[in-house]
This record gives C-alpha cells, structure tokens and sequence, in this order.
C-alpha cells in the first residue's frame, strides 16, 4: 500500500457517460495504481442533465461557489479529508463536457488544482445559453474571450503561477471543431502570461505536440493533435464508450505531464477573491 500523501485526479467523464464507463475507457485506474495515485470520478445524474452532460453552458457553473464547480469541490475536499492526498498534487481532466468542466474547474481553483488535462473542449467563458455553446462548439466564439482572458479570470496572474494544462484533440474531430484547441491553447497561455513565441513542436506516432514553455523552461501548455481521431479519448480501451484505442494513450500521457517536475512547495492558501 502506497505510504504518505499521494496524488489525485479527478476524472470528468463526458456526455451518455457513467463514471464506471469512463474509467473503463480511460483506463485511468490502472495507470494510478501504477504511480501510486488516488483516482475521484464525480458522476453526472440523469436529473441534472437527461445526457449525463456537465452543463458549462450554464451561468452557474461557471464559477467555484455554484452550480456543478461547487459541487466537485466539495467531493474533492471530502476525499482529501478521508485520503492521505498530497495537496499540492490535486488534478483534473476530462473529455468533452467533462474538458470543458476540467478547464473550468482549473481556471476556477488554482489554489486547488495543480493542472489540467483538456481534451475536445471550447474556450473559457464561450457559452452561457445552449445557443453559445453549439456556436462555441463549432469554433465561433469572440476574440475578445481570447484576448482578455486575464481580465475575465477570477484571479491575478500570480495565482496561476505553478499551475499547467495538457490539451488533446481529434484531428477528425465532426462534434467539437479542433480549432478550439488552439483557441484554449492561447487563453491558458495568456492566463500564466507565457510568451507564445516560446514553442517547440515534435511530431509523435500519430499526433503532432506543441509546448509552450514559460521562462523557466518548464512546460506550462501542451497541445496534442491526434491524427485520424474523432470525438474520442485517444487510446482508451475498446471496453469503454467513445475511445479510440489506436491512438497515442492520454491517460498515460496525461498522468506523466501532471507529475513531471512538481515543485515542491507548501500547501497553498486559497487565492484572493
């Protein structure tokens, strides 16, 4: 049995998804076990959403006080609270509405959440209503979001000083246009004020890797377009729902980013609001 505190992700599955269908697919159990992490799998209810989708197109959950961030947090607070979780080592990833939810909860709690994994998502702030959310969906959002990012966070750049996202997209993606990946690429980018200049690209067995390094060195963004992927989890297990088992493994990929060059640091205080 793994001693003292250890990591924790949080895992958001996506829309017609069940937590259990969602780490059958993601395989994300195996892979903790293997480095010792605790995995939490919050479930959609059929009440709250008839798809079993988070719903980020609500006002409310756009925020950590309310609505479905709140919610999560509390999960999260009372798994750290019966677990030896390692606090500084807390993160969240998801596919779909569960990307767009995981970078929600990121930009929402960085007290909270060390990183983020972001897969087939649509920017911050892109949609309140069903009807900004299908816009979104297809890439149609304002620059503005874009652009004044930091203005719209609920936190100074300070805030956001340790925290990194890893994005992943299906290049064949017909449901959530791939370009939103670039698009949230650029507001994570302006959110932990790097340099977007500051990039390197590596093409892999089946995906292309772009990474954004602050100017440490360290690897704050990293996009991953997976070649002849849809709207699916790339290297998931076929026993699972909406995974394509040919591609690059984003869990594994995912969990070695999250844990790759952790500072070691004190528990941080939750920032100003």
């Amino acid at each position: 049995m793994t001693q003292g505190p250890v990591p924790l992700l949080v895992a958001l599955h996506g829309c017609t998804q069940t937590a259990a269908d969602f780490a059958t697919g993601s395989r994300f159990d195996i892979v903790a076990e293997r480095l010792g992490a605790y995995v939490l799998y919050p479930e959609q209810t059929l009440r709250a959403n008839p798809r079993r989708c988070w719903s980020w197109y609500v006002r409310k959950n756009h925020v950590r006080a309310t609505g479905e961030p709140a919610a999560i947090l509390e999960l999260v607070e009372q798994t750290c609270k019966r677990y030896p979780i390692d606090r500084t080592k807390i993160f969240v990833a998801g596919p779909s509405a569960g990307g767009i939810m995981a970078a929600i909860l990121a930009e929402q709690a960085p007290d909270v959440f060390a990183a983020a994994g972001i897969a087939a998502s649509v920017p911050l702030h892109a949609g309140y209503d069903i009807p900004s959310g299908l816009r979104a969906m297809k890439a149609k959002v304002p620059e503005e979001i874009i652009t004044r990012i930091s203005e719209l966070a609920p936190y100074p750049r300070e805030a956001y000083r340790h925290q990194r996202v890893t994005i992943w997209t299906g290049a064949e993606d017909k449901l959530v246009d791939p370009r939103n990946s670039v698009l949230v690429a650029r507001q994570f980018l302006g959110l932990y004020g790097v340099d977007s200049s500051r990039m390197t690209v590596e093409s892999r067995t089946g995906a292309e890797v772009t990474r954004w390094r602050d100017a440490d060195g360290v690897v704050r963004v990293e996009l991953w377009r997976v070649l002849s992927c849809g709207h699916l989890w790339s290297g998931g297990s076929f026993r699972g729902s909406h995974t394509y088992p040919a591609g690059p493994p984003c869990s594994d990929e995912m969990m070695a980013f999250f844990l790759a060059g952790m500072p070691q640091r004190a528990e941080l205080e939750a920032p100003p609001r």
